[in-house]
């Protein structure tokens, strides 16, 4: 990628960042601050998204699309760590460990994904398994957070928490997605 698209594209990545930090933040303390951090981050990601779609007005083909595509899917990654905080504040969710390890394991996917934007090559692609990795890892602790919602007693709260849950899985597989088109740009 050239060096005018791929700048966006990284603080785009470093608001899904911003965003995944904000909610394992959220998850383990909940202050106000890490509620108006995360909203940030989605203003941030929503602009930088346009500055995405502008640079890539001026290309053409398979970098164009692997260009918006990965932008897209950032934002949608942000979009939904961002729900996540949200509606956990709207709900009054307690402090949950489950939610809190799988929002952890988003930020650490959201930092691979970032390192993967910064580099080239092998690197990128050591970076990229990583970013997957993690994102796996939040995918199953959701599914163990749903199953075990689906099994409580305690029926309005096992909604809560699987709607939750469902949002952090769905911010996952959006960063896996945007691993996918950034691994597009390997050949590049």
């Amino acid at each position: 990628m050239r060096k005018d698209t791929l700048d966006p594209l990284r603080g785009q990545a470093e608001t899904l960042v911003a965003a995944a930090d904000a909610a394992a933040g959220w998850f383990r303390d909940h202050t106000p601050a890490l509620l108006s951090a995360a909203r940030t981050a989605r203003l941030r990601c929503r602009s930088r998204r346009q500055v995405c779609v502008a640079a890539a007005r001026g290309r053409s083909g398979p970098g164009k699309t692997d260009i918006s595509e990965f932008s897209f899917c950032l934002r949608e990654a942000v979009e939904h760590a961002v729900a996540s905080v949200s509606e956990a504040a709207r709900l009054g969710s307690p402090h949950d460990e489950e939610l809190a390890a799988s929002s952890s394991a988003l930020r650490l996917s959201a930092r691979a994904l970032l390192r993967a934007a910064c580099l080239a090559g092998a690197a990128r692609a050591q970076a990229l398994v990583e970013a997957k990795r993690h994102a796996c890892e939040v995918e199953r602790m959701c599914r163990a957070v749903r199953a075990e919602s689906d099994d409580s007693a305690l029926f309005v709260e096992s909604l809560k928490r699987a709607g939750i849950a469902g949002l952090l899985s769905s911010a996952a597989e959006a960063v896996q997605q945007a691993c996918d088109a950034l691994a597009g740009s390997l050949a590049e």
